[in-house]
């Protein structure tokens, strides 16, 4: 759902619940692209709502802070929008010659997706043709984005005096980042690569763990065939330790460096039983939204006519959760390789930049792809 016009030299901003990402980018003609600078500024408290800019000023200001303290001297800009306001689906017509697919499409979009036409932007991307019970099916992922949302974030970027050049969603940008080829830094061991050996299709998920929310993506043959938002985040994670310690409300700044210092353990250390008790509070977190992405993996696989996930990537500012990988790599088989474990082919970061923030800056970067 991309409105969009090419520039070569462009920011990219991502609002996030706490915090916001602006990246200064250069495109070149073989659409890769050059990092020239970012900054990181945090998300005033109580602006944004699943994605919906309550106080467009205090955001407004936030961002040219972020702007003057970075030197980001770009002109043009593109937005990516985020929260629960996204509808996305996976919707199945009975295969029609190509010139009726349109129609076909509408048509069942007017029938099952409950929203208002005239108050949606709608877009749709047809991924392909499958059988169906022996019935031949086309398989299309449609987006839908509310105009009113879409339009506040566009006056933030009018009221900043940049011209809009694209919007995006997540899922979209997420998709983008992927598509271009990625290599492994990390070397598994025989033993690992043993264990998943069987584990050979081309469809894997992208799993963004945000503050507030995580994101599971999927995608196949790295197209985007799955979006869900799950309401659970790394900031829950700070709130159960503050209650499983019995810790004071105002302490909760401690209870977050007490999650970044201990991570997930898999042994108890006698001699360290905070760390356990942190442990323990941040698993009951993650096992939830391990619930919710199993869910979302079956609902692929038997609804949406998906492949087997093969492997996992890990985005987002909860992804440095210590000890994530191994526990997620053990509950779901599969390789899981954290943001910093891989490396993206025609993606370049100017000297001296922080190539390790790139975990924030994912969505950023990939609506500038």
């Amino acid at each position: 759902m991309a409105l969009s016009l090419f520039s070569s030299d462009f920011l990219t901003v991502d609002i996030g619940f706490r915090y916001i990402k602006i990246v200064q980018l250069r495109k070149k003609k073989n659409n890769d692209v050059t990092i020239i600078n970012f900054g990181i500024g945090d998300t005033p408290k109580g602006c944004i709502k699943n994605g919906a800019i309550k106080d467009q000023p205090k955001v407004i200001k936030e961002i040219k802070k972020v702007i003057q303290e970075h030197s980001l001297s770009a002109k043009e800009a593109k937005i990516v929008i985020s929260g629960t306001n996204i509808i996305t689906r996976i919707i199945m017509i009975d295969r029609v010659p190509t010139e009726d697919i349109d129609k076909a499409v509408w048509t069942e979009i007017n029938t099952y997706l409950p929203i208002n036409l005239n108050e949606h932007m709608v877009d749709y991307k047809v991924l392909g043709v499958i059988n169906d019970s022996g019935k031949e099916k086309i398989k299309v992922f449609v987006t839908a984005v509310a105009k009113r949302i879409i339009n506040s974030y566009l006056e933030i970027l009018k009221s900043l005096n940049l011209k809009p050049i694209a919007v995006d969603i997540p899922a979209n940008s997420v998709a983008k980042f992927f598509q271009k080829d990625i290599i492994h830094k990390e070397t598994d061991s025989i033993m690992k690569k043993k264990k998943f050996s069987k584990l050979s299709s081309n469809t894997y998920a992208v799993i963004d763990l945000g503050s507030e929310t995580s994101i599971v993506n999927i995608l196949s043959n790295k197209v985007p065939e799955f979006n869900r938002v799950v309401l659970l985040g790394s900031s829950n994670i700070d709130a159960t330790i503050l209650r499983d310690l019995n810790l004071e409300s105002h302490q909760l700044d401690q209870a977050e460096r007490y999650k970044k210092m201990y991570g997930m353990v898999r042994n108890k250390d006698l001699n360290n039983l905070l760390e356990w008790d942190c442990s323990e509070a941040a698993k009951v977190v993650v096992n939830e939204i391990i619930k919710h992405m199993k869910m979302c993996f079956d609902f692929y696989i038997q609804r949406c006519a998906g492949e087997q996930i093969s492997r996992m990537y890990l985005v987002g500012g909860g992804s440095q959760l210590k000890g994530l990988k191994d526990y997620l790599e053990d509950v779901f088989e599969m390789p899981v390789y954290p943001i910093n474990f891989i490396e993206i082919k025609g993606i370049e970061f100017t000297s001296g930049l922080n190539k390790e923030k790139v975990n924030y800056l994912i969505n950023a970067v990939g609506i500038a792809l």
